[in-house]
């Protein structure tokens, strides 16, 4: 992510449109985008289970922190787990299956 006096956090630039998009999506009544679990509401940060809106596409990849197709609500703990990857990587490591990389080789070794 760009650091330094000429950044502009996208998240900042026009709070009041990121406030209401993220209300919309906490009212929404879904379970979590990662791992398919229910959300409780009441649950408070700073528990791993607390709610939170987590950018599919995020802002440091060029995803947008206000358009309403972009957000998704989630528990804190996986929107940590997911971090800057993608949707599909961090579903991938919240149900324990591997998350290899396409070209990745099983390893073997022959016994000479």
């Amino acid at each position: 992510m760009p650091h330094g006096r000429n950044y502009r956090d996208p998240r900042r630039i026009n709070r009041r449109a990121r406030n209401l998009a993220r209300q919309r999506v906490l009212a929404q009544q879904v379970s979590c985008a990662i791992c398919d679990r229910p959300i409780d509401d009441a649950i408070r940060w700073p528990d791993p289970m607390s709610v939170e809106v987590d950018e599919i596409i995020p802002v440091s990849l060029g995803g947008s922190a206000t358009d309403l197709c972009n957000l998704e609500k989630v528990h804190c703990c996986c929107n940590q787990l997911k971090s800057d990857k993608s949707l599909a990587w961090a579903r991938r490591k919240a149900k324990g299956a591997p998350a290899l990389k396409p070209t990745a080789m099983p390893f073997s070794t022959s016994a000479w």
